[in-house]
């Protein structure tokens, strides 16, 4: 069985983004686009935008405002830029939205690394003892899938602020 197989038997989801708000500087819905396993080895999720803008949420807090680089956690910055759906309205659901993304991204890029065998800047001489297919397929196919269903659930109330 493909990598892809696992991952989509382990995580599927019909929707393919979910409205996580307005952007109150542009006006325009902002849409969370559903996580797909991409070339076979890794999750790609944390897409934002719409047809008009993309980026990523894994940055999102460092975002450039007027040149100047702003440091504030991803929760205050999601706050200060949306009027976000209905279901990100309640602080605690927001709050623990932030927590379950933080998480996945800590885990994709450990995955990354035990898939690998090192950051990939160079040949790592510890790669051999890095390489952990069995973590790796448990990161991708069992932590990150129970993640994203997680998420999924907190976006059950209908979402309306278009």
């Amino acid at each position: 069985m493909s990598n892809t197989s696992k991952a989509n038997a382990a995580y599927s989801n019909p929707t393919s983004r979910v409205l996580l708000g307005k952007s109150k500087k542009y006006k325009e819905a902002i849409y969370l686009h559903t996580p797909t396993f991409d070339c076979d080895w890794y999750w790609g999720f944390g897409y934002l935008g719409n047809k008009n803008c993309h980026y990523h949420l894994s940055n999102y807090k460092q975002e450039f405002t007027s040149g100047v680089v702003r440091n504030i956690d991803m929760h205050d910055a999601l706050q200060r830029d949306y009027d976000l759906c209905e279901s990100l309205r309640n602080p605690n659901t927001l709050w623990t939205f932030c927590e379950l993304f933080k998480t996945a991204y800590a885990l994709a890029e450990v995955a990354q690394i035990y898939n690998r065998g090192g950051s990939h800047y160079s040949n790592n001489p510890c790669k051999a003892l890095i390489k952990n297919k069995e973590q790796y397929e448990h990161i991708n196919f069992v932590l990150l899938p129970a993640l994203f269903k997680e998420i999924d659930k907190l976006f059950t109330t209908p979402n309306t602020v278009e």
